[in-house]
């Protein structure tokens, strides 16, 4: 079902951003080239799930009206937040008021860093620590991180007796723990029990020096503006000074309000201080307005505060061009966490959208499969005829992008285009406003599924794994009606739909499994077990494809490579970017700032005399050793009469093996492919991903490089005995002086 809907890579920021870990991985430009490509400057857009602060800011900034469902106050925040970002100066002098204030006698600064304070090792200076690190369900530290300012000593040391005994003064029967949950939940609320177990993920330090700023913040005499600052700096706080920390960071976006076994904790202070360039920016302010209040048609965000079943009766005449949207992911650690932060900064009433998230311990898919369906129900009507809908999933994976595109079916849009890559976790979607419905096919779903598994791999021409299958599938059975199913609710067609895609994909239904694993399908490839025709692999024509564009195009960026590539290879075909970087490698070099060019050895002009010479070389080195040789154009042939044997060399200045391996007619053991040294990290990245031609690899077939070929003609003591140890001598590696370019 190929639509030419191509991927559109960006990068994904790398410098932190508020609460950061827990908003969608939405790469930069991505939103705006599609619309700019797509739909007239200064149209109405919608983002019904108002997830990305940043999808709304660069919407507006392109030029477009957008209208945000967000139901979540701490994400209206942080758009009214990014729509008129402070200068780092107006957010210091607002924490400079607050460092100020008085807790009885003392500074309030002077008395937080207090909490922290520790002896250095070396100087004994007391200085406060930028963190402890903890065992779970330890009454102290076993560690602190400091920076010394008398002695320059900085980095982890041991916890002292003394650091332990300071932890330990913090209870969690403290005052400022009541308060904390008062804020949140009443003693009498049934989400008290809850609101106390997301409470759990911070230690009583964390939760006093918290409550000592919160409390001191709503006190202070400031203007509106600076207490909007404060509580910008006090969120990151909140999300620094939980225990969701791990050390090591093995994964610094959690999924689960679950204390790591080990975690850090944070200097809160420090938390606020270094908050300020997070939160400040020297960007325009965008033209932020409220529901019902529009935009000038320049540009600019639309809040609703609310949810998106209670916006669509209010839109009235208001006909979108288009929906756009990072869609959410269900994670056990934001909710709790927002309806936390929210009590703590607005108040018990600013919790009423997390009610049922504090009750919630668990998200299955099929929940929200329902949860993403309800969001989207409604909105069809006020879309303008055969509106696209372009979504966005950040933390791609089976289950996640099946709910998405179920839930996106039942709502009202047909699934027209997917584009994605597994590696880096995005997956582009584009559906269309319905305007009929397909009536279900008369066929069983599973061999529609089966169908489209077999004609993606034959176009594909190599193993895929489940994701782009699943995807594949997906479109087959959008196509044909099957996920619009009378009288089955959003959770059951989520369920069942996933049982027919993976009965779609067995043994019995006509695929192999490399790699199986009877816990998991997001390991493994499939593979046709009759594939007949099929197109040369993926990969093969992803190289020959990079490497003419660079011919044409030389000092072209990496990412207009990579741009460039997804055009030529779209929907379900897109490469995976470690693909294109691991090419690019193997044949250019870097000339000035992100400039690539073909190197001048791997030239078309250069690697033809190469051929030539190596096409040479066997012929006269199998004649030496007493072969009759066969010579082709890129085939050399051995043959020893007296014993049959036979040895037939494959030349290449590339490293696109299917079509030497896969259509080869002689016994692997008697095959070598003779190729370029610099292509051995491109061919073994090669046979690590298609496990179909590195079995066919093992079966016999051996590599010998140009420069082996060379030293072979100049090896005087070379014969017919000691020739098979000879080319053994310098196998393909991954050795490489080059850098590699990610």
């Amino acid at each position: 079902m190929a639509t030419n809907f191509a991927f559109r890579p960006g990068p994904v920021s790398t410098r932190n951003t508020p609460l950061g870990r827990f908003l969608p991985r939405l790469p930069k430009g991505v939103a705006s080239a599609w619309l700019d490509e797509n739909i007239p400057s200064g149209s109405w857009v919608i983002d019904p799930f108002g997830a990305s602060p940043h999808l709304a800011v660069e919407v507006a900034q392109a030029g477009y009206r957008i209208l945000v469902a967000a139901n979540n106050p701490i994400a209206r925040f942080m758009i009214e937040m990014a729509a008129a970002p402070p200068e780092a100066e107006e957010m210091q002098s607002a924490l400079a008021a607050l460092a100020t204030s008085r807790r009885g006698e003392e500074r309030l600064e002077p008395h937080i860093l207090s909490l922290y304070a520790t002896q250095c090792d070396h100087c004994g200076q007391e200085v406060s620590a930028r963190a402890f690190l903890w065992e779970r369900d330890a009454i102290g530290p076993y560690a602190r991180i400091y920076a010394c300012p008398q002695c320059e000593q900085e980095g982890e040391f041991p916890a002292t007796d003394a650091d332990i005994e300071k932890a330990s003064r913090f209870t969690t029967r403290g005052l400022h723990r009541s308060r904390a949950l008062e804020r949140v939940a009443r003693s009498s609320d049934p989400n008290r029990e809850h609101a106390e177990e997301a409470l759990d993920a911070y230690i009583p330090r964390a939760v006093y020096a918290l409550f000592t700023l919160i409390n001191k913040v709503d006190g202070l005499s400031i203007s509106e503006t600076q207490r909007d600052f404060l509580a910008a700096l006090l969120l990151s706080a909140c999300d620094q000074a939980n225990t969701l920390w791990p050390v090591p960071s093995a994964r610094a976006r959690p999924r689960q309000l679950i204390i790591p076994p080990r975690f850090r904790e944070n200097n809160v202070w420090l938390a606020l201080e270094n908050a300020i360039p997070l939160w400040a920016s020297s960007q325009t302010t965008i033209n932020l307005t409220y529901w019902p209040e529009v935009p000038a048609n320049e540009g600019g965000i639309c809040l609703f505060e609310g949810r998106m079943r209670g916006l669509a009766g209010q839109l009235g005449e208001i006909e979108f061009q288009a929906v756009i949207s990072a869609l959410p992911r269900p994670n056990p650690a934001v909710g709790p966490r927002s309806g936390r932060g929210a009590g703590w900064r607005w108040g018990r009433e600013a919790v009423g959208p997390f009610a049922g998230v504090l009750r919630r311990r668990r998200y299955d898919w099929a929940w929200h499969t329902t949860a993403l369906e309800s969001t989207l129900h409604g909105l069809v009507p006020h879309l303008a005829s055969n509106a696209p809908f372009f979504g966005l999933i950040t933390e791609n994976e089976a289950r996640f992008d099946a709910a998405a595109m179920v839930a996106a079916d039942i709502a009202g849009f047909n699934l027209e285009s997917i584009a994605l890559r597994r590696k880096s976790g995005q997956t582009q979607c584009l559906w269309r406003k319905t305007e009929s419905r397909t009536p279900p096919a008369p066929m069983e779903a599973a061999p529609l599924v089966q169908t489209a598994a077999h004609d993606y791999l034959a176009q594909r021409g190599e193993p895929s794994h489940y994701l782009k299958l699943q995807a594949a599938g997906m479109q087959a059975l959008t196509k044909h009606g099957r996920l619009t199913i009378p009288d089955r609710t959003p959770a059951e067609i989520y369920s069942e739909t996933r049982t027919t895609i993976e009965f779609g994909l067995t043994f019995r239904s006509g695929f192999l499994r490399f790699g199986p694993s009877e816990h998991s399908l997001e390991v493994g490839q499939w593979w046709p077990r009759d594939p007949g025709d099929v197109q040369p692999p993926l990969t093969d024509r992803v190289e020959m494809v990079l490497v003419n564009y660079l011919l044409d195009l030389p000092g072209s960026s990496f990412a207009e490579i990579d741009t460039a590539l997804c055009l030529a290879f779209p929907d379900l075909e897109t490469p995976e970017e470690e693909l294109v970087a691991a090419i690019l490698e193997s044949y250019a070099e870097e000339e000035g700032e992100g400039q690539w060019v073909i190197r001048e050895n791997d030239s078309p002009k250069a690697r033809q005399e190469d051929l030539m010479e190596m096409n040479q070389l066997l012929t006269q080195l199998g004649e030496l050793l007493g072969f009759v040789v066969d010579a082709g154009e890129t085939t050399v042939t051995w043959r020893y009469l007296a014993t049959g044997e036979m040895l037939h060399f494959f030349t290449t200045a590339s490293a696109m093996l299917g079509k030497i391996v896969l259509a080869a007619e002689h016994e692997p053991k008697d095959s070598l492919i003779v190729l370029p040294g610099g292509r051995s990290k491109l061919v073994l990245f090669k046979l690590e991903r298609d496990p179909r031609l590195e079995q066919e690899i093992k079966q016999g077939w051996r590599f010998l490089k140009f420069r082996s070929v060379r030293r072979l003609w100049e090896n005087s003591g070379l014969n017919r005995e000691n020739l098979a140890a000879q080319i053994d001598l310098d196998p393909i590696s991954v050795d490489d002086p080059q850098m590699p370019l990610l």
